[in-house]
């Protein structure tokens, strides 16, 4: 039995076809299932529709969400997944032992945007600078 907090993260996929206030019970449900264990949630990230990579049981969209949270003993983590693993409404979920000072969460998982070129469309010289460019590249060609 171990004595010292330990920082996991949970994260889950939610069934896309669910209303938004369902979205919000099967969220507060999982937070639940932490906290009536002895888990202490430190951060929580709330589901947000995404498009998945790849099909998760035949569907292409998932509410993903997580939550960070602190336990005392390993035993409590054994009864939060049974748990999570008989809710309908969880597409997927992980379990996972975060590293050392992540129970400060900030968000780890960041919707990456567009870049958009700057750049600038090329200037028109003028018939002076482009002679007098070509003199230098005579000469730059001379010297080799």
């Amino acid at each position: 039995m171990n004595k010292d907090k330990v920082v996991y993260e949970l994260a889950f996929h939610l069934n896309p076809d669910l209303e938004e206030a369902q979205v919000k019970q099967s969220a507060q449900n999982i937070e639940n299932y932490i906290t009536s264990n002895g888990g202490v949630v430190s951060f929580k990230k709330e589901p947000e529709k995404i498009r998945l990579s790849y099909l998760i049981k035949h569907r292409k969209l998932a509410y993903f969400g997580y939550y960070h949270f602190s336990l005392e003993l390993v035993e409590e983590l054994i009864k939060i997944d049974e748990q999570a693993r008989l809710d309908k409404d969880i597409l997927r979920y992980m379990i996972i032992k975060t590293p050392a000072g992540l129970d400060k969460a900030k968000p780890r998982f960041r919707p990456q945007k567009p870049k958009v070129a700057t750049e600038k469309p090329a200037e028109k010289q003028t018939p002076e600078e482009s002679k007098e460019l070509e003199k230098q590249l005579e000469g730059i060609l001379e010297n080799l």
